[in-house]
């Protein structure tokens, strides 16, 4: 199987580390850059073909495009003029739609899947939504899985929840970053020093995750067993409750999806 990377970003660069680590040889894989500087440096890290000039993807069973949404327009026709009439097209592009691909393609019924990898992807621990387009079979679907297992888990979506989906997994690492970080702050308002707030947020968070991950209790029975009558923990969370957390949290969720929405419609 031939695959081609169509700009090499963190998110372009850690599928081809995933499936040089856990799937394909380097001879399978060309790398396609912006410059020559870039091209070189992937060559010498990884040892694959790389080049700039999309012409190189002819010969291709797979493509991804990693190329900002922006960008799609002008690399989108040049991969229509080069890609044979069978390949998987992969984008990873947030907010263009498989029809706009496809549009934008010129190709006759293209082969386009939608994915939307999130950025643990880079360390392997990534979670990646995918949807196809109206000519892509369920088993495209099944091989870009398999591709993208490489950076973590996969699944599959329709087209209509791809932006619900991305306002979860896609933007919810920063969901959690932000959280760690007023977890932090506040830890340090209150007469820890930085390190040990760091320390201490950090593990609860990867232990609560770990626990969770194993658990058989969902969330809220978790949270219920933290959470003693009358104590200190639920002196915090009647206060996030009063404030109306939950509320707020439904409407950044949703301001997320209108703003995918927006995007595909640009």
């Amino acid at each position: 199987m031939r695959i081609a990377i169509v700009g090499t970003g963190n998110m372009g660069e850690a599928i081809l580390r995933g499936l040089l680590e856990n799937l394909v040889q380097k001879t399978d894989i060309t790398a396609l850059t912006k410059t020559n500087q870039s091209a070189e440096a992937l060559k010498s890290k990884y040892g694959v073909n790389t080049g700039i000039s999309i012409s190189e993807v002819t010969d291709a069973d797979v493509i991804f495009i990693g190329v900002k949404p922006q960008s799609m327009d002008e690399v989108l026709p040049e991969i229509g003029k080069y890609a044979k009439k069978d390949s998987l097209i992969i984008s990873l592009a947030v907010g263009v739609t498989t029809a706009t691909i496809a549009k934008k393609l010129k190709m006759k019924k293209p082969i386009v899947v939608r994915a939307m990898p999130n950025t643990p992807s880079l360390v392997g621990q990534g979670v990646t939504g995918l949807a196809k387009g109206k000519d892509a079979l369920e088993t495209d679907l099944v091989r870009a899985k398999e591709l993208l297992s490489t950076i973590g888990i996969v699944v599959i979506v329709e087209e209509k929840l791809i932006d619900v989906l991305a306002a979860t997994s896609g933007s919810g690492p920063a969901y959690y970053f932000y959280v760690t970080e007023c977890l932090i702050e506040a830890a340090i308002a209150n007469g820890l020093d930085k390190e040990t707030a760091q320390l201490l947020v950090e593990n609860t968070f990867l232990g609560s995750a770990e626990l969770f991950k194993q658990s058989d209790d969902d969330v809220v029975t978790l949270r219920n067993k933290v959470t003693s009558p009358k104590g200190t923990t639920q002196s915090a969370i009647e206060y996030l409750e009063r404030k109306n957390l939950r509320k707020i949290w439904t409407k950044a969720f949703k301001a997320a999806i209108k703003r995918a929405k927006a995007i595909s419609k640009a």
